[in-house]
C-alpha cells in the first residue's frame, strides 16, 4: 500500500512538473560570431520556444555602430506522445560599421499579451585584416571592369539608376490564375560587380492580394549564368505569395530594392577570371560602396473568374487542395447539454481565407460558434496548413437524433474542377433533463443559426363585425394614406437594393476601401456589446471585458488602415497616430494609457473598477469618432 501511494505521487509530481515546463514560453537570442570585422556580416536569431498562434516579428532597438536587416523567420512544429510543441525562430543580419567593443540591448518580445526581454549580447569589431599586396606581375596586365561610372559619395542618397551590370528582375509563376490561387512572386538580382542585398527601400504595390512572405536561406543558392552574352552571378533575393482575391486585371509594382556595391581600385587582375567569388564577397580592403536603387519593371496578371460549370451550391471561395474531417466530444447527453463538433480542414492554399461550412437548421438543436484557429506551413514553396472550427449543439428535445453531414467545397486550380467533401453524421442519444440550458463559458450570447420566434401576445383576437362610427370615407381616407406609405416605402426598398448593389460592386473591386468604408460600422455594433459587459459585476465578464475593448479598437485600427491583425503592434499605431495627430495631442497619450491599462487589467483578473470601463467605452467612441473626421 505504501509503494502504491509513494508511486501515485511520484506520477503525479511527474506530470504537473511536465505540464509546467510544457506551458513555459522562452525566448533566446543567439548570434553566429562575436568577433567580427566591419562590414562582415553577423546572423542574429531570435528563437521562441513553447509560444503558440501568430506572433509578429520583434522590432529590434537601434543598434549604436549597427546596421540591421530582418531576413525572415521558420517555424518548427514536433508532435510527441501526444503533445505538441513548436519553436518559431526570427531571422536578422547585423553589420557593424565601426571598431570597438558593443553591447546589443535586449530585444522585447511580445508574446499573448506578455513581454519578454532577451539577454544581452557583447560584440567586439576590430578593423580589416590587412592584406598582402599582389605584386604585378604575377597577372597581365590588363584593365578590370570597375564599378558603376556614375560616382556617388557616401554621404549622398542612393538613386534609382539603370546598369546593365547589376539589376533585378521580378517575375511571377503563373500569368494567369483564379481567386484565392497561390502565385509565387520572386525577386532575382543580376550583378557583375561586390553586391550585396540590403533589402528593400520602398515595398512592392499588391493592392487586392493577401501577402505571405518565404524566408530564404543565408546561403542564396548563386550560379553563374549568361545573360544577353555577359556573364553574371545570379541569385534569389526573395520569394512572397500572393492570393488576389477578386477576379480582375491586376498590376504588381515590385517595389524599390536596395544593393550596395564595392567599387574596386584599378589592379591587374583578369575579371571574368575571378568573377565566380565577387557576389556577396568581402573583396578587397581598399574597395568603396556604394548604394544603389534598382527598380524592376512592373508584372500584370489576369485573375479569372471560377467557372459556373459545377459549382456547388456549399462552395464558398475555397481554393487549393483540402481534406475535410469531423468528430464529436460525447455521442450520448442530457438534454440542453452542449455537444462539440470539432472540424478540420487541412491541406495546400490560402488557410487564413477558409470559412466554416454550412449547417443546416436543425429543429430540435439551438447552434452556436465556439472557437477557431488556424495554422499555417511553409512546405518548399506552397503555402499551407490547417484550419479548425467549433461548433456547439445544444438539443433541446430528448430522443434518438443526428448532426447531418457537413459540406465543404472548394476548387483545384490544378484540374480546374470543383471537389466536394463530406463528414459523416454522428448519431446522438439524448436523455431528458430538467436542467435549462447553459452555454460554455466565454462563449458569445449570440445564435448564429436558429432564430426563434417570439410571441408577443398569447391571446386569440377575433374580429368583430361592426359598423364604422364615421362611414365608408374614413375608411378610403385609411385606406389610401396606406397605399401611399407601401409606395413610399417600396421605392425606398429599391433605392437602398440598387446603391447596395452598386456598393458591393466597388467594394468588391477594392478591399482596402470596404475595410475603411466599414471600419466604424464594425466597430460602432461592437461598442454596444462592450457598453453592456461594462455594466456588469462578474469578475468573468469584466475580464472578457478587457479583451473585448482591446480587440474592438485594435480591429477599428486594423480595418481603417487596411492592414492585416497579425502587422498590428502598438509602435506601429503610433506612427501613425503622430503623421494624423500632433505628437503632444492628449488623445494619443490616452491612447497609450488605455493599451497598458487593459495590459495590466488582463492578468489583474477582474480588478478593472466600473468608472474605469465606461471611460474606457467612451474613449474609444471619441478615437472612433475623431478618426472619422480626419480620414
Amino acid at each position: 500500500m505504501m509503494k502504491r501511494t509513494l508511486s501515485f505521487f511520484i506520477t503525479l509530481f511527474l506530470a504537473l512538473s511536465y505540464t509546467v515546463l510544457a506551458s513555459d514560453v522562452q525566448v533566446i537570442t543567439s548570434v553566429d560570431k562575436k568577433r567580427v570585422q566591419i562590414d562582415e556580416e553577423i546572423s542574429l536569431t531570435i528563437k521562441i520556444l513553447g509560444a503558440r498562434g501568430n506572433l509578429q516579428a520583434p522590432r529590434l532597438p537601434s543598434f549604436q555602430g549597427f546596421d540591421s536587416f530582418y531576413t525572415g523567420r521558420t517555424s518548427h512544429f514536433t508532435f510527441v506522445n501526444g503533445k505538441s510543441s513548436a519553436t518559431i525562430e526570427f531571422s536578422y543580419i547585423l553589420v557593424p560599421k565601426v571598431t570597438g567593443q558593443f553591447v546589443l540591448d535586449s530585444v522585447e518580445v511580445w508574446i499573448e499579451g506578455k513581454s519578454y526581454r532577451t539577454e544581452r549580447i557583447e560584440i567586439e569589431v576590430i578593423g580589416p585584416q590587412v592584406q598582402q599586396q599582389v605584386q604585378p606581375s604575377q597577372y597581365p596586365s590588363v584593365p578590370t571592369q570597375t564599378a558603376p561610372t556614375t560616382s556617388q559619395t557616401s554621404g549622398s542618397p542612393p538613386q534609382v539608376v539603370q546598369d546593365d551590370s547589376v539589376f533585378v528582375k521580378a517575375w511571377i509563376d503563373k500569368q494567369s490564375v483564379y481567386p484565392n490561387e497561390q502565385i509565387l512572386l520572386t525577386y532575382t538580382l543580376y550583378t557583375r560587380y561586390d553586391t550585396r542585398y540590403e533589402g528593400f527601400e520602398e515595398e512592392p504595390s499588391v493592392s487586392g492580394f493577401w501577402i505571405e512572405d518565404f524566408p530564404l536561406d543565408r546561403d542564396l543558392g548563386r550560379e553563374t549564368v549568361l545573360e544577353k552574352g555577359r556573364r553574371y552571378v545570379k541569385a534569389d533575393i526573395r520569394k512572397v505569395a500572393l492570393f488576389p482575391t477578386t477576379p480582375a486585371p491586376y498590376t504588381i509594382q515590385p517595389g524599390v530594392l536596395k544593393v550596395s556595391i564595392r567599387e574596386e581600385p584599378k589592379t591587374t587582375s583578369v575579371f571574368d577570371e575571378f568573377f565566380g567569388d565577387s557576389f556577396f564577397s568581402g573583396s578587397s580592403f581598399f574597395a568603396r560602396r556604394i548604394e544603389r536603387l534598382l527598380k524592376p519593371a512592373p508584372i500584370t496578371v489576369t485573375v479569372k473568374p471560377f467557372p459556373e460549370k459545377g459549382k456547388p451550391a456549399s462552395f464558398n471561395g475555397a481554393v487549393g487542395q483540402f481534406r475535410l474531417s469531423a468528430s464529436v466530444d460525447k455521442n450520448e447527453v442530457k438534454q440542453n447539454e452542449p455537444v462539440t463538433l470539432k472540424l478540420v480542414i487541412e491541406g495546400e492554399g490560402n488557410i487564413e481565407t477558409l470559412s466554416r461550412p454550412p449547417v443546416p437548421e436543425l429543429q430540435s438543436f439551438k447552434t452556436y460558434d465556439g472557437d477557431s484557429s488556424s495554422q499555417l506551413f511553409k512546405t518548399g514553396l506552397t503555402i499551407g496548413g490547417k484550419k479548425i472550427f467549433e461548433i456547439l449543439f445544444i438539443p433541446t428535445e430528448a430522443g434518438e437524433f443526428s448532426i447531418p453531414p457537413l459540406e465543404f467545397s472548394f476548387f483545384d486550380p490544378r484540374t480546374e474542377s470543383y471537389q466536394t467533401q463530406r463528414t459523416q453524421p454522428f448519431p446522438l442519444k439524448i436523455t431528458p433533463s430538467a436542467e435549462p440550458s447553459r452555454l460554455p463559458i466565454g462563449l458569445p450570447q449570440k445564435e448564429v443559426f436558429k432564430k426563434e420566434i417570439k410571441r408577443e401576445a398569447k391571446d386569440i383576437r377575433y374580429i368583430h363585425e361592426e359598423s364604422p362610427s364615421t362611414g365608408t370615407q374614413r375608411l378610403q381616407n385609411y385606406l389610401y394614406q396606406g397605399l401611399l406609405g407601401l409606395n413610399i416605402l417600396g421605392l425606398l426598398w429599391v433605392a437602398n437594393g440598387l446603391f447596395r448593389k452598386r456598393q458591393e460592386a466597388v467594394f468588391s473591386q477594392n478591399t482596402a476601401l470596404k475595410r475603411r468604408k466599414l471600419a466604424r460600422t464594425f466597430a460602432s455594433r461592437r461598442l454596444k456589446t462592450l457598453k453592456t459587459l461594462a455594466q456588469s459585476k462578474d469578475p468573468r465578464q469584466v475580464e472578457k471585458f478587457v479583451g473585448e475593448a482591446e480587440k474592438v479598437l485594435s480591429e477599428y485600427f486594423c480595418n481603417k488602415f487596411n492592414i492585416s491583425s497579425y502587422s498590428f503592434t502598438r509602435e506601429w499605431l503610433e506612427e501613425k497616430l503622430v503623421n494624423l495627430w500632433d505628437m503632444q495631442d492628449p488623445l494619443l497619450e490616452q491612447i497609450r494609457d488605455f493599451y497598458d491599462l487593459v495590459t495590466e487589467a488582463r492578468y489583474g483578473r477582474g480588478t478593472l473598477p466600473l468608472e474605469e470601463r465606461q471611460r474606457i467605452v467612451e474613449l474609444i467612441a471619441t478615437v472612433i469618432q475623431r478618426m472619422e473626421r480626419v480620414s
